[in-house]
């Protein structure tokens, strides 16, 4: 649960710790669940938009935490955060012939990507989604075979 939320959230089951980034002053973890509230102040970007928590602050935690490789899941506006802050490496992409009554414009293009300082090394199709892999230049992929990473 946390405090001061109003309303009691299960976190993973898997035993593992869990990290909430945030920017509130009085949230509070209890109960059982093995959760750590990281406070985090908010950032600019340059095309005036502001993030909520600056990516670049949560990569500089978790790498002092002893992480070196992290997962940002999340919608356009998430990925756009982290790759405005030049915090990634590298990025799949997958893009969903889904067709919404009133779509969010993802603007989330080639140059988003370039612009972040990653170059495309491959595409395919899986189950009807395009797939796109990026990564930093000269920084190798994981694997011989795109689709088996991660």
């Amino acid at each position: 649960s946390i405090a001061g939320s109003g309303r009691d959230y299960t976190l993973f089951k898997d035993g593992l710790p869990t990290i909430i980034y945030h920017q509130s002053t009085t949230s509070k973890a209890k109960g059982s669940d093995p959760v750590t509230l990281v406070g985090l102040s908010q950032s600019d970007f340059g095309d005036g938009s502001r993030s909520s928590i600056s990516p670049s602050q949560v990569v500089k935690d978790l790498a002092a935490r002893g992480l070196k490789h992290i997962m940002v899941e999340g919608g356009p506006a998430t990925a756009r955060a982290f790759l405005e802050a030049r915090s990634v490496d590298r990025a799949i992409i997958v893009r969903a012939p889904i067709k919404f009554e009133i779509p969010e414009p993802a603007r989330m293009d080639e140059n988003t990507l370039k612009s972040a300082g990653l170059q495309m090394i491959g595409t395919a199709v899986m189950g009807g989604d395009n797939v796109e892999y990026w990564t930093r230049g000269g920084l190798p992929w994981p694997n011989s075979e795109l689709s088996m990473w991660p």
